[in-house]
């Protein structure tokens, strides 16, 4: 027979669960901020369907004109393709135009019918006959809606809306004739909010100059002062005391030079012959004695 080992035998609990590593905190974050931007996609293409479902009924009246709007409609519609990308755009056009609608969503007119069922149209143009596909001719009711939803197209951003930083992006602009009943129709700001304004920002003047003397104390403190005294540098600095300057009623004076030497005319410690005279005459005969004197010295 084989030993028998005296120690006991640990048994090993399978149901146990498995130790679990800490999490990652940089993970963790990824995770999270991945989670906000599809729950911002999630919402911004349910308000994009929405604002489709919306703009497919546009204009309220109909007998709407695009020239001239109502401000309302007007209004509505410019907040309404703040999120939308040209994509978007493309898909109101084309639900409008299953409806047999002019794609302009402020137009209350139907869309242009084709001359024939064909799926090429001759059409003409001012460089001649061209063919295009019966699709693009009934789009819009005329040429000018056509302008106009374009005009709307090419200001919408390429990027998607849960991606832009602050916001959705710029308004809208619309071409309108009466622009005037647009700007009357906008909310006015009441007056009230400057007033508002106005005393947060005195109040916030008033705190920074309380902070300032708080501190400027504070390091009084440090100095060695006493609260409330005056420093040597504030002292200097600040004279309540105005000097006015006297006036004389003396006459001016002409300034007047120094008298001109030598020296002042000298280049290099070098002066011209110009400017000696008398001297330059007091050199030459000095010269011409040493001249007689060498004489005297010569042999014969």
């Amino acid at each position: 027979m084989q030993p028998k080992s005296i120690l006991k035998k640990t048994t090993v609990s399978t149901d146990a669960p498995p130790g679990r590593n800490p999490v990652n905190p940089r993970h963790l974050a990824v995770a999270r901020h991945h989670a906000t931007v599809l729950e911002d996609r999630k919402r911004v293409e349910t308000e994009v369907l929405e604002a489709v479902m919306v703009l497919m009924d546009f204009p309220t009246s109909p007998n709407a004109d695009p020239k001239r709007p109502s401000p309302d409609d007007a209004l509505f519609f410019q907040k309404a393709v703040m999120p939308f990308q040209p994509a978007d755009y493309d898909a109101l056009i084309e639900e409008r135009n299953i409806a047999d609608k002019c794609g302009y969503a402020l137009c209350s007119r139907p869309k242009k019918k084709a001359r024939s069922t064909a799926k090429k149209q001759f059409i003409d143009t001012e460089d001649g006959v061209r063919i295009v596909d019966r699709k693009v001719l009934e789009v819009w009711c005329s040429d000018d809606c056509a302008k106009r939803a374009l005009y709307v197209k090419v200001q919408l951003n390429e990027e998607p809306a849960w991606l832009r930083s602050g916001g959705y992006g710029e308004k809208i602009e619309l071409m309108v004739e009466n622009n005037e009943e647009h700007q009357l129709a906008l909310p006015i700001r009441p007056k009230q909010e400057s007033a508002i304004k106005a005393d947060t920002e005195e109040e916030d003047m008033n705190a920074a100059w309380a902070a300032q003397e708080a501190a400027m104390a504070h390091l009084a403190l440090e100095r060695g002062e006493k609260p409330g005294q005056t420093s040597k540098a504030n002292t200097d600095l600040i004279q309540d005391q105005i000097v006015e300057r006297v006036s004389t009623n003396a006459p001016p004076q002409a300034p007047s030079l120094a008298q001109a030497s030598n020296h002042t005319m000298a280049i290099e410690g070098h002066v011209p012959r110009i400017n000696r005279k008398g001297k330059d005459s007091d050199d030459d005969e000095d010269d011409q004695d040493d001249a007689q004197d060498w004489d005297k010295h010569l042999p014969g």
